[in-house]
């Protein structure tokens, strides 16, 4: 059983996240009533849960804001931009008031404050229905529909502190309800805990709801309470059985047995003459289809702690490290039906890491819409009006790479907004848009994701960037750089082209931050921009840091893994076949010359290199490079392992992987290596 309250904690963050994308959507489409519906449904979710686990104050101050919604629904209330600016900032207020079950005199007088703004706003804003709409509205029949509900709280409910009192009253708010209390099955008298639940309800609701709105009741215990919600058709209240099995008099299967001795329709119609049996199985078989559909469409969901997915990945890497110690058992052993199990066992751990990591992949979706409130709320602040449009947002990433993403997209859209949008008069004299536009992407590219920020501001000013950068020593004075150079400059520790200091930027503490955390991730960042045209950013990650495909190469007797996904051949190379201008620095490769860096030079490696070496051509980017070794042994499933502090800054590796031998092998840093191979191509 997991701790009630952070559960709640963790879901009311989704359902505030919800809110704040309806409500952001609402500032452009007042009228929008899916959305409307969306914000209603996560204030009534919050309120429900935080009355169930001790969160009074929390649970009153968003049933106000619940009845505003409940207006707004019904077409009382017209929603304002001033009126959606304060419930987001009260959505700000429940996220400080999720922190404490009782909040200080501080933020009470803060809920009194935003409730007493709200009381306010709403008055000016009520709009009198038409006449006409009302009289036709009081002449429709709302259907009332009848469900019985079936409750069995978890046995250590009251320990946990969960109180089923406010369950039964939003159901109570729904309709009519009789309520049947009786002791579940599990209550034996001389084993009575009195801390323990025993408790089994049955509650007849008369509601004009549907049964979504019932199940919102329970949606905080929806995984620990046993809760059934059944629809009651009037015929039902005919079957004697179905009402004594409902009561708990009799066993379901005592009624079905009886049922089953009886003749079936089938075997009736059939019998009778009506129907050839053959069209009943055919009957039977299209009921069975449709069964199984219905039953397939709904897709069930559990909340895993992220932790739990760290151990079964961390379990996941010990099973593929063994398994190549199998692997290379069985290849030395000569024992074929050892080979044979080792082989199915290699097909299992490979469908195990599959599914494990398909666990951890989240859509970047998540990550994304929460910059709509910072483009939001900084394009106000800066006197700017600003688009984020978004696309890809169904691509997928490690939730671990999407966490630490977070962070460096924030500092990069607050420069593109700062830096790169233009204020509207600046704009419009530049013959744009008053609005500016960033756009930010994730996209599949090479085996690896792609995330594009792409802003249509003033871009970067290459001679500014340079000056400042001679000014600080970061290049020599007479140094000749091309465009492509000077960009990555803004990346420097300390660095800013910005007049004065803002509360946004110019301090020179955000883009050295994005390059730290984006190599951390064993990432790329490359920089395209155009000067009056706008700027774009381009980052490519990996898709998980925990287990990679890897390509093991062998230089003397050290091995090491390049990760197969930046692979693209392997060749034989012979000295000849260096170009002779640049002392073995570039090889010809279909036509063109591209830089080579030699393992064994690199990392100082004993031993005399072969004739025939063989070079694996990478990719990096929109760059090929050779790295030349002495043996390309194959493929190998790699568990990444992080370096020791003492290793860890080492140039050319991002970590190291255990052997099925028990040996260790280095994983190549790539875009390291690649930086390595172009210095020497430019040096030579």
């Amino acid at each position: 059983m997991t701790d009630p309250i952070n559960t709640f904690r963790a879901e009311a963050k989704e359902h505030l996240d919800a809110l704040e994308q309806a409500l952001l959507d609402l500032e452009l489409e007042p009228d929008n009533a899916g959305q409307i519906a969306a914000a209603f449904r996560a204030m009534h979710t919050i309120k429900g849960s935080a009355g169930m686990v001790g969160f009074d104050h929390l649970s009153y101050f968003t049933h106000h804001l619940e009845n505003l919604f409940e207006s707004v629904r019904n077409g009382k209330v017209a929603l304002t931009p001033e009126l959606c600016q304060w419930v987001l900032q009260a959505a700000d207020h429940i996220g400080d008031l999720l922190l404490n079950t009782e909040p200080g005199a501080e933020l009470t007088l803060i809920s009194e404050t935003i409730l007493a703004k709200l009381a306010d706003v709403m008055p000016a804003n009520m709009v009198a229905a038409p006449v006409a709409a009302t009289q036709k509205k009081s002449t429709k029949t709302v259907k009332v529909q009848l469900y019985r509900i079936d409750i069995k709280p978890h046995q250590q409910s009251f320990c946990e502190g969960l109180d089923i009192f406010p369950v039964l009253r939003e159901l109570n708010e729904l309709g009519s309800c009789h309520t049947t209390c009786f002791f579940s099955d599990t209550f034996v008298a001389d084993n009575f805990d009195p801390e323990s639940c025993y408790l089994h309800l049955q509650v007849l609701l008369s509601t004009t709801k549907n049964k979504d709105a019932i199940a919102d009741a329970f949606i905080f215990v929806n995984e620990d309470w046993s809760v059934q919600i059944v629809k009651i058709e009037p015929e039902e209240a005919h079957r004697l059985g179905d009402l004594l099995v409902a009561q708990g008099v009799v066993e379901a299967k005592v009624v079905d047995e009886i049922l089953q001795s009886q003749p079936k329709t089938g075997e009736l119609l059939s019998g009778s003459g009506l129907v050839k049996p053959e069209q009943v199985q055919r009957a039977l078989a299209e009921q069975q289809y449709i069964r199984n559909q219905a039953g397939s469409s709904e897709e069930q969901s559990i909340r895993v702690p992220q932790h739990k997915l760290d151990a079964l990945m961390d379990q996941v890497g010990e099973l593929v490290i063994l398994q190549a110690s199998l692997d290379q058992l069985a290849l030395s052993s000569g024992n074929d039906r050892l080979a044979e199990l080792a082989e199915e066992l290699n097909r299992l751990s490979n469908g195990l890491r599959d599914i494990a990591f398909d666990i951890r992949m989240l859509p970047i979706g998540s990550t994304f819409a929460r910059f709509r409130r910072l483009v939001r709320d900084l394009s106000r602040d800066l006197g700017k009006e600003v688009l984020l449009e978004t696309n890809g947002a169904e691509t997928e990433l490690d939730k671990v790479v999407l966490d630490k993403l977070a962070d460096p997209l924030v500092h990069m859209l607050r420069n593109s907004l700062d830096h790169g949008i233009e204020n509207p008069e600046q704009r419009r004299l530049a013959g744009k848009p008053e609005k500016g536009v960033i756009s930010l992407s994730a996209s599949h590219y090479q085996g690896q994701i792609l995330i594009e920020i792409t802003d249509d501001g003033k871009g970067l000013d290459p001679e500014k960037i340079l000056a400042k950068a001679t000014e600080r020593g970061l290049v020599a004075e007479d140094a000749v750089l091309d465009v492509s150079d000077i960009y990555p400059l803004i990346f420097a520790a300390g660095f800013s082209t910005a007049d004065k200091v803002s509360d946004v930027s110019g301090r020179g503490v955000g883009m050295d931050v994005v390059r730290s955390a984006i190599d951390a991730l064993q990432g790329q960042i490359h920089i395209e921009s155009e000067p009056g045209k706008g700027t774009r950013f381009r980052i490519l990650l990996p898709m998980t840091l925990s287990i990679i495909d890897g390509l093991m190469v062998a230089v003397s007797e050290q091995r090491f893994i390049v990760p197969l996904n930046m692979v693209e051949e392997c060749i034989e190379t012979i000295e000849t076949e260096a170009h002779p201008r640049s002392d073995t620095c570039l090889i010809q490769h279909r036509g063109q010359l591209i830089p080579r860096l030699r393992l064994r030079d690199k990392f100082s490696l004993p031993g005399k290199r072969p004739a025939i070496e063989q070079t694996v051509i990478v990719r990096v980017g929109d760059e090929a490079i050779g790295i030349t070794v002495d043996e390309v042994i194959g493929n190998h499933q790699t568990v990444i392992r992080n370096l020791g502090r003492l290793y860890r800054d080492a140039p050319g590796v991002m970590g190291a992987t255990i052997l099925g031998d028990g040996g260790i092998a280095m994983i190549l840093d790539l875009l390291s290596l690649a930086v390595t191979a172009r210095k020497r191509d430019m040096n030579n």
